[in-house]
Protein backbone atom coordinates (compact mmCIF):
# COMPACT_ATOMS: atom_id res chain seq x y z
CA UNK A 1 0.00 0.00 0.00
CA UNK A 2 1.93 3.20 -0.93
CA UNK A 3 0.89 6.79 1.07
CA UNK A 4 1.14 10.46 0.01
CA UNK A 5 1.49 13.52 3.10
CA UNK A 6 0.42 16.17 1.13
CA UNK A 7 0.24 19.79 3.37
CA UNK A 8 -1.92 22.69 2.50
CA UNK A 9 -1.48 26.07 3.74
CA UNK A 10 -5.54 28.40 3.56
CA UNK A 11 -5.22 32.22 4.45
CA UNK A 12 -8.32 32.24 6.80
CA UNK A 13 -8.10 36.39 7.85
CA UNK A 14 -11.73 37.97 8.84
CA UNK A 15 -13.04 39.54 6.14
CA UNK A 16 -14.93 42.88 6.73
CA UNK A 17 -17.86 41.74 4.88
CA UNK A 18 -21.25 39.83 6.38
CA UNK A 19 -20.06 36.25 4.61
CA UNK A 20 -17.12 35.10 6.34
CA UNK A 21 -17.40 31.94 4.67
CA UNK A 22 -15.13 30.69 2.02
CA UNK A 23 -14.87 27.11 0.26
CA UNK A 24 -11.32 26.48 -1.26
CA UNK A 25 -11.13 23.51 -4.14
CA UNK A 26 -7.67 22.19 -4.01
CA UNK A 27 -6.73 21.04 -7.32
CA UNK A 28 -3.69 18.61 -7.04
CA UNK A 29 -5.88 16.93 -4.22
CA UNK A 30 -8.21 16.27 -6.51
CA UNK A 31 -6.10 14.93 -9.08
CA UNK A 32 -4.72 12.18 -6.49
CA UNK A 33 -8.73 11.41 -6.26
CA UNK A 34 -9.05 11.21 -9.26
CA UNK A 35 -5.71 8.94 -10.09
CA UNK A 36 -7.54 6.09 -7.67
CA UNK A 37 -5.81 7.52 -4.06
CA UNK A 38 -8.33 7.89 -0.84
CA UNK A 39 -7.95 10.38 1.98
CA UNK A 40 -7.01 8.28 5.13
CA UNK A 41 -6.69 10.93 7.15
CA UNK A 42 -6.84 14.84 7.46
CA UNK A 43 -5.18 16.70 10.19
CA UNK A 44 -5.84 20.44 10.73
CA UNK A 45 -3.84 23.19 12.84
CA UNK A 46 -3.16 26.97 12.89
CA UNK A 47 -0.44 27.53 11.18
CA UNK A 48 0.13 31.30 12.14
CA UNK A 49 -2.45 34.19 12.76
CA UNK A 50 -5.04 33.95 9.62
CA UNK A 51 -3.59 30.97 7.96
CA UNK A 52 -4.30 27.42 8.90
CA UNK A 53 -3.04 23.69 7.90
CA UNK A 54 -4.63 20.71 6.74
CA UNK A 55 -2.21 17.82 5.88
CA UNK A 56 -3.75 15.48 3.88
CA UNK A 57 -2.71 11.78 4.22
CA UNK A 58 -3.55 9.61 1.08
CA UNK A 59 -3.49 5.95 0.38
CA UNK A 60 -3.51 3.97 -2.90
Amino acid sequence: MAQKVITVNINVYEQAVTNRHSAYEIPFVNKYLDEGWVIKETIHSPAAPNWTNITFILEK
